[in-house]
């Protein structure tokens, strides 16, 4: 899990395809490689309680690119790529819907929830907002709900919980979180979700028999099960 790519997005109003920033931050080896910052214009209206949020206005975005021409300038850089949101049922939809909005195709990738990860790997926090983990991890977040502070913060904190809980790899991060990753792709779309870790199996084939046995015992040959509630 040491490459991946944050990402954040602000929205004008309440509907999901009303993007007026985007942030993204491109992490190679628990690195920062390169940062995308991008105003985009929504073609609608901004609900005052957005602005409040974001700071970010109509006329901000006049001359700033639509979502469609935005993303089709970048999606080579997210192709096969893992794209790690701090909010996933947010964030996450937000890429879907505005995808099918203008009807573009997108390239393959896989969608991982920081805010599921932080929950598992420390339950006994309070609470696991994005403010809340960066305080806990003394992560700058001077601009909150700036897109590209967002998810510079997001990525520091999944290089921080992937260490703290040795997390290398999908198949790690299944097996130590129940976390299994989603996927965007043509023709498909699933949020990462939260199941049962993966353990291990005991394979009985590999069970010997010890050929010392009493055979005279009141035990031998029996099977005995045992069920642990």
């Amino acid at each position: 899990m040491k490459n991946f790519v944050a990402f954040d997005f602000e929205t004008a109003n309440a509907d999901r395809t009303s993007v007026c920033s985007i942030g993204m931050v491109f992490v190679e080896n628990n690195r920062v490689k390169e940062t995308v910052y991008e105003l985009i214009n929504p073609e609608g209206y901004f609900d005052p309680r957005n602005t409040m949020i974001h700071g970010i206005t109509e006329e901000d975005v006049v001359n700033a690119p639509t979502f469609d021409v935005f993303y089709e300038g970048i999606k080579n850089k997210l192709e096969n790529k893992l794209l790690v949101a701090h909010f996933l049922p947010f964030d996450g939809y937000v890429l879907r819907d505005s995808l099918e909005r203008y009807r573009v195709t997108p390239v393959p990738k896989q969608l991982m929830c920081s805010y599921q990860l932080a929950k598992k790997l420390l339950p006994d926090l309070s609470s696991h907002t994005l403010k809340s983990m960066c305080r806990h991890f003394r992560i700058g977040l001077d601009q909150h709900h700036h897109a590209l502070a967002d998810a510079r913060a997001c990525a520091e904190l999944v290089v921080h919980l992937t260490e703290l809980g040795n997390i290398e790899d999908e198949e790690t991060l299944i097996d130590k979180t129940g976390i299994r990753v989603g996927e965007l792709t043509p023709t498909s779309f699933r949020t990462s979700k939260v199941g049962k870790k993966s353990g291990k199996k005991v394979d009985l084939r590999n069970i010997q028999t010890n050929r010392e046995a009493e055979k005279g015992h009141v035990f031998y040959g029996k099977r005995w099960y045992s069920q642990v509630n």
